[in-house]
């Protein structure tokens, strides 16, 4: 059984084969044990690097974080006072 599993999953690292359709995969899915499904859907998602505009969004949302924060902590300190 598992050497058919291991054919029918192909032979990348833990990822389902392209050639199939979705319903075979969603098939072989349900038909492994706990285990195997785990290898099966783990993969490594590599980091990205992100370029100017993306990191000028993130340091904003990051900034705006911050700011929030400290409205909210001022708000809190005025109601208790």
């Amino acid at each position: 059984m598992r050497k058919n599993q291991a054919k029918l999953l192909g032979s990348g690292s833990g990822s389902l084969g392209s050639d199939q359709s979705s319903s075979d995969q969603s098939w072989i899915l349900s038909s492994l044990e706990h285990d195997q499904l785990v290898r099966a859907k783990k993969h490594h998602i590599p980091r990205r690097y992100l370029k100017g505009p993306e990191l000028v969004v993130l340091w904003g949302l990051r900034v705006y974080l911050l700011f929030m924060m400290a409205v909210v902590v001022y708000q809190v300190w005025t109601a208790a006072h």
